[in-house]
């Protein structure tokens, strides 16, 4: 684990470990009120296993507690992403709609394991295999919001390099593809692919991202080799709110976009 990655579950392993204490139970006892092991408990406590957000809800409810380890599970959890990315983990939690042009890859949140996995190797090649599985899980969490009972619209225009660059090999981007594709035609989410032949296009400058949720302002996020960056300047997003609809008008249709996604899926074949 990182050192904030480790702090963070040291903490929250001191902090299950006194409450524990306090209600006078053992760690097979705790386990068994909240649905897991001793010792899983027992690695918990010491700090040297994560945790997903259930189990910490469960001690929540278990101990009577003020979402004292809800919060302490999103303090350890957004340890393991990069600090630029770690306040958009919320974000994607309370949008309604989240629209995104990508240049490089396919949005987290439509990405197959064996995808996110080549790619976390790709970006961190000194990872061990521990860090780069980290990494890979934290990513699948994420894509818990799309199976919540009202998940959030996504709209994507993907820059066609992005289903043509085969990340993993060739099995890897088939599956990848198919997950595409399958997402294309479902419900709440709408892929656009900008192509080639689109020439000079408002996106040049990079990656680009809106989150919008209720009653609050939207807000942007932009990652470029010059950094990245969220963006709460409302000129600015509406600015930024701009450069993805002509995105959007520069694009294939969602149909069209569909199709050319089968079509280089069937290149694999």
């Amino acid at each position: 684990m990182g050192a904030a990655e480790a702090g963070g579950w040291t903490r929250f392993g001191a902090e299950l470990r006194a409450h524990r204490a306090a209600k006078g139970w053992t760690q097979v006892q705790l386990g068994s009120e909240i649905g897991y092991s001793g010792s899983f408990v027992s690695d918990v406590e010491r700090g040297d296993r994560g945790v997903v957000d259930t189990f910490a809800t469960a001690c929540d409810a278990a101990f009577g507690a003020p979402g004292t380890f809800a919060r302490l599970w999103e303090d350890a959890h957004q340890a393991l992403f990069p600090a630029w990315f770690a306040p958009i983990v919320p974000l994607e939690r309370e949008a309604e709609k989240i629209s995104g042009w990508e240049v490089a890859s396919v949005p987290g949140l439509l990405q197959t394991d064996g995808y996110a996995r080549a790619l976390a190797k790709a970006r961190k090649p000194q990872d061990d295999e521990a860090a780069v599985e980290r990494i890979v899980q934290a990513r699948m969490d994420r894509q818990d919001i799309l199976t919540r009972p009202k998940p959030p619209l996504l709209w994507y225009v993907l820059a066609e390099a992005v289903p043509r660059q085969c990340i993993g090999g060739p099995e890897v981007m088939s599956a990848q593809l198919d997950r595409l594709i399958k997402a294309a035609e479902a419900p709440g989410i709408v892929i656009q692919v900008l192509p080639f032949s689109a020439q000079a296009h408002a996106g040049v400058a990079g990656l680009l991202y809106l989150y919008e949720r209720t009653g609050q302002p939207t807000v942007a996020f932009c990652d470029t080799f010059g950094g990245a960056r969220v963006i709460n300047d409302a000129t600015e997003v509406s600015d930024l709110t701009i450069v993805m609809g002509m995105l959007r008008a520069a694009a294939l249709s969602p149909w069209d976009s569909a199709a050319l996604l089968r079509q280089i899926r069937r290149d694999y074949d």
